[in-house]
C-alpha cells in the first residue's frame, strides 16, 4: 500500500503545491480534516509579513503628474528663438516660403523632442505669408482632454513676413 501511495505522489506535478501538501497532510493525519485546513491557512503574523514583503503592483497612470504636464512657457521660448533665428532680417520670397516653413517646423519639432515630455505627442503647425496689410484669420477645432492636452502659439512679423506657429501637445493614455 505504501508503494502505491509513493507512485501516486510521484505522478503529482511539483508545481501543484496544494496537491502535494494535501497528499502529505492526508497521509500523515487521520482525522476530520480540520487540521489540514488550519495548516494551509497562514497565521495572522505570517499574512502581515507576506503583505509587507510583496512589492506594490504597478498601476497604470491615466493623467500626468503636475511636474510632467505640458509646459507652454518653455515651448513658447523655443518657438520665439527659432522664429527670430530663421526669419530675422529676411524679406518675403515666394519661392523660398515652402522651405522656410518646413525648416521651421522641423527645427521646433526637434527641439521639442529634446524636452522629453513623457507620453506627449506634439504637432507643429507653421503658417507663413506675405505682409500686405490684409488680415488673416485662422481657426482650428480639436477634440481633446482639457486637463492633460494643451497648445501654445507664437507670432512673428516684420515689414514683409508674418508667421504663426502653433504647437499642440496631446497626452497619450
Amino acid at each position: 500500500m505504501a508503494e502505491a501511495q509513493q507512485e501516486q505522489d510521484a505522478k503529482v506535478e511539483t508545481t501543484d503545491a496544494v496537491s502535494v501538501a494535501a497528499s502529505d497532510q492526508t497521509r500523515d493525519s487521520v482525522g476530520t480534516g480540520s487540521e489540514f485546513t488550519q495548516s494551509i491557512q497562514p497565521s495572522d503574523a505570517e499574512a502581515a509579513a507576506s503583505v509587507e514583503t510583496i512589492p506594490a503592483i504597478h498601476s497604470y497612470q491615466i493623467k500626468p503628474v503636475l511636474a510632467d504636464k505640458f509646459k507652454g512657457g518653455t515651448v513658447k521660448e523655443i518657438m520665439r528663438n527659432a522664429l527670430s533665428e530663421q526669419l530675422g532680417g529676411k524679406t518675403y520670397q515666394a519661392d523660398k516660403v515652402k522651405t522656410w516653413t518646413v525648416d521651421l517646423a522641423n527645427d521646433i519639432s526637434a527641439k521639442l523632442t529634446g524636452l522629453k515630455m513623457k507620453r506627449y505627442k506634439h504637432i507643429v503647425q507653421v503658417t507663413l505669408g506675405e505682409q500686405k496689410g490684409a488680415g488673416v484669420k485662422s481657426v482650428v477645432r480639436c477634440l481633446w482632454d482639457a486637463e492633460t492636452d494643451g497648445y501654445t502659439s507664437e507670432i512673428f512679423s516684420n515689414d514683409t513676413i508674418f508667421c504663426l506657429v502653433v504647437v499642440y501637445a496631446i497626452y497619450l493614455y
